[in-house]
């Protein structure tokens, strides 16, 4: 995981316009596990 930032960095520096839609995919995938954690929570 200490790869990440590096690599995040990388593409902050090449591309001015993936930030917005990385982070977009971030808390799609964050809201998406939350759910399911949540649901697996309930129905446990």
């Amino acid at each position: 995981m200490e790869t990440l930032p590096q690599v995040t960095q990388v593409v902050l520096e090449e591309e001015p316009a993936l930030p917005m839609e990385l982070a977009g995919w971030g808390v799609l995938v964050l809201s998406l596990l939350v759910t399911v954690v949540w649901l697996a929570y309930l129905y446990r």
